[in-house]
């Protein structure tokens, strides 16, 4: 997209994981005019709560956001294929556990600390630009206004020059842009 001069290039990011949060913290720190869209900002999700030792220093976690540590544990896959995990932890290594709720929370705020607005809301569409100078517009519920008896929210549009879609492995974003179908999401 050609920006208009003095405007600032403006991202939005589907989804406020741990992905989708640092990438819009970072976005944020470099002084780009960030959108943060998450739908359940007290997502208590049940998996993905196991994080490594060197996961605290990369992303500059606070020792407290480990709820648990673990020395051993089995993932056990839908076809009942068993991996086992922390065999090669030296003494003083752990797996760190931690609720998603609390780290994703985390991750949020501190995108926000740094500049990125964030949208309590549900991604709905959105219409790609038809010429260079054009933006895309999200369509989006938001949950952030209201009585909260209803989880409807209030139809709202964006208009950004750039969208990231960090919204799980049933990404609206890639259905929206047709990305195609797959058997298998792969997180990391």
């Amino acid at each position: 997209a050609t920006l208009p001069e003095g405007r600032k290039l403006r991202v939005a990011v589907v989804g406020g994981g741990p992905a989708g949060a640092c990438c819009a913290e970072t976005l944020a720190k470099a002084g780009i005019e960030t959108y943060l869209i998450e739908r359940k900002l007290d997502n208590c999700k049940p998996c993905g709560g196991a994080i490594p030792l060197c996961m605290l220093e990369e992303f500059d976690l606070p020792m407290d956001i480990v709820d648990r540590k673990v020395r051993k544990m089995t993932m056990i896959s839908p076809t009942n294929k068993e991996v086992q995990i922390g065999q090669t932890l030296k003494d003083d290594e752990f797996i760190g556990m931690v609720r998603r709720e609390v780290m994703d929370e985390f991750l949020r705020e501190r995108a926000s600390q740094n500049g990125c607005t964030l949208i309590n809301g549900l991604f709905m569409s959105m219409t790609s630009p038809q010429r260079n100078d054009e933006a895309y517009t999200l369509t989006y519920n938001d949950f952030g206004e209201g009585d909260g008896t209803s989880r409807q929210g209030v139809k709202k549009t964006l208009d950004v020059d750039v969208v990231i879609g960090a919204d799980g492995a049933n990404s609206r974003v890639a259905k929206e842009i047709g990305a195609g179908d797959y058997e298998y999401a792969i997180a990391f």
